[in-house]
């Protein structure tokens, strides 16, 4: 054999070789952090792997030289070095997996050591299947001294990932995806990181990664962690990460126990020490305060590791997440929620029938302030669904907006005053009618409903669609057959208009029965609502929810007492009259 020969033979099978592995893309972001970007990337210099990579740096907004560093790295490998104005890791990530060119993206962080066979495990997993796999990442050695590193240290060490894997245990400092993957679920969220929001940026993408792909962890697969974040910026992230944790559970509402759980809502420090500390005013600032001065004092002397101190800087940090939450309105949960029932948001004064029923868009608007300006939380439908399926957590003082019979007009109503506000909302339309018919027959003016291609329309600006049935007629009076009918075939229609199925159903005059009942709940529905006049609780009927009904009438004090007490309130003038002599007699007693 020649040396061509060899030469030749040598070079096919190395190209056999790699075509055995998958090309990997690496995108690191990093923002201010020269040194350790500059360590993590000569780490990444020497990885051992046969197949194609390149490594993809973002540096998104740093001003401390960190492209001109990197620029003097000697690699092996391809490295593109991407500058742009700070807006975010996610943004930065997003921007990176927009330049991969390659078949797999790790994602990792700008502070993580890579061991050189790192590739080779991730892509070992990718050759059995996977879609995305996680690795782990303990902390570095050469990471600063002192409690915080070994608090995370410890950390890291006390968790253990889940089988299955949650959306929580998704890490972004160590992740690859397939990048058709990756571009099928639309990339990170980037208003998680991005303003007052730090975090879940990961779980979020865990969330969707999970319930579509094959997700797996190789505990082999190993990255260590510089950990350089100081007692400051620590602790000021505990208010950014209520943010992005309110932003997070109002995506995924069904894992917001589970997000509690683990910030650790239900240890007895939290439950008898931090939780009481955020009911006094300040407490949370002068405590934060003081852990900070003594974690700075700490960490240039020699009880830089004190367990002491790092229990109480602990401590001071969960104080002030716990506080933030409760000053945006979260603690305590509540056990009961306020939805709210309307019609017509438009002047009807002059319609004999439907004058008291017709709320004006100046009068609606004063309504949404008026309950913000008394604490309440306007929530989702799907907060909704878990509430009342899993028992998730609600705001102090929550309220759903509910809208009947689907006019056209609230399609303006949504663009103009309910999206502006972030507001989501529940629409109950009637899905085999162009108008009011049944109205009509009690000599009611016209009006227009919400047009099927209307439907998707309001539901792209945060309005659900549920079934108020097909025609709008008293289920109790219908026959077991009419009445299935009335339900599958609404269900049937949304479905043909392009919208999921539908998860509440609206009860035509809130008329029902349990035949009624019965026909909702085989049909599949998560709950029903009928005309009770009081709040929702968890051990409300599901398929007979109370609602409060918003008249014209309800206005200034009408509107506040409503709404507070509907209960009392909708006892009639009589009722209100017989409870007020009996409050005097109990002062006077």
């Amino acid at each position: 054999m020649t040396l061509a020969t060899e030469i030749r033979k040598h070079s096919g099978n190395r190209a056999a070789d790699r075509a055995k592995w998958p090309s990997f893309s690496i995108v690191v972001p990093t923002y201010q952090r020269r040194d350790v970007v500059f360590e993590a990337v000569r780490a990444l210099c020497r990885l051992e792997y046969d197949g194609k990579l390149e490594i993809i740096v973002v540096v998104d907004g740093s001003t401390d030289g960190t492209s001109e560093a990197l620029a003097t790295i000697k690699s092996p490998y391809e490295v593109t070095v991407v500058e742009q104005p700070n807006r975010g890791s996610s943004d930065a990530r997003n921007r990176g997996a927009a330049l991969a060119r390659h078949m797999i993206i790790l994602f990792l962080d700008d502070d993580m050591i890579v061991q050189p066979d790192l590739l080779r495990e991730h892509a070992q997993l990718y050759r059995n299947g996977a879609d995305a796999v996680i690795g782990d990442t303990p902390i570095d050695e050469r990471s600063t001294a002192g409690f915080l590193a070994d608090s995370v240290a410890r950390w890291i060490s006390s968790e253990r990932v889940q089988n299955p894997l949650s959306p929580f245990d998704i890490f972004t400092g160590q992740l690859s995806v397939r990048r058709s993957v990756f571009e099928q679920l639309g990339g990170f969220d980037v208003a998680l990181t991005a303003g007052p929001a730090f975090g879940n940026e990961d779980a979020d993408f865990g969330a969707r990664l999970l319930s579509r792909y094959d997700v797996r962890h190789n505990p082999a697969a190993v990255s260590r962690q510089i950990y350089v974040v100081e007692p400051r910026e620590y602790m000021d992230r505990a208010a950014r990460a209520v943010a992005a944790d309110l932003q997070f559970i109002r995506k995924y509402p069904g894992l917001a126990r589970e997000l509690f759980d683990r910030k650790g809502i239900h240890r007895p420090l939290t439950k008898w020490v931090y939780l009481p500390l955020t009911r006094i005013p300040f407490a949370a600032r002068l405590i934060s305060k003081t852990a900070v001065r003594l974690a700075d004092w700490a960490l240039a002397t020699r009880f830089r590791s004190n367990r002491v101190i790092a229990r109480f800087f602990s401590g001071a940090r969960s104080v002030a997440y716990w506080s933030e939450l409760r000053a945006r309105g979260w603690l305590p949960f509540s056990d009961k929620l306020l939805v709210l029932c309307y019609h017509a948001i438009e002047d009807q004064s002059d319609d004999p029938v439907l004058a008291s029923y017709g709320v004006s868009p100046a009068q609606f608007a004063k309504q949404l302030d008026s309950l913000v300006d008394r604490g309440f939380s306007f929530i989702t439908p799907s907060q909704l669904d878990a509430f009342l399926r899993s028992q998730g957590p609600l705001p102090r003082r929550p309220v759903l907006l509910t809208f009947d019979d689907g006019y056209a007009h609230l399609l303006g109503l949504a663009r103009d005053l309910l999206l502006p506000r972030k507001i989501e909302a529940l629409a109950f339309v009637v899905t085999d009618a162009a108008s009011n018919e049944w109205d009509r027959a009690y000599g009611a003016r016209p009006a227009a409903l919400l047009s099927p291609e209307q439907w998707k329309e309001i539901a792209s600006l945060g309005v659900e669609i549920g079934s108020h049935s097909r025609s709008h007629r008293e289920m109790p009076l219908l026959s077991s057959k009419d009445r299935e009918a009335e339900v599958l075939e609404s269900s049937a229609d949304l479905v043909a208009g392009g919208l999921p199925p539908p998860r509440f159903f609206a009860y035509p005059y809130g008329a029902l029965d349990e035949g009624s009942k019965s026909s909702v709940r085989n049909a599949g529905f998560v709950a029903a609502f009928g005309l009770k006049q009081s709040w929702l609780s968890r051990v409300s009927d599901r398929f007979d929810l109370p609602r409060v009904i918003i008249l014209s009438t309800d206005k200034g004090w009408r509107f506040w007492f409503k709404t507070a007490l509907p209960a009392v309130y909708n006892l009639g003038p009589r009722g209100r009259r017989l409870l007020g002599a009996m409050l005097r007699t109990v002062r006077r007693g």
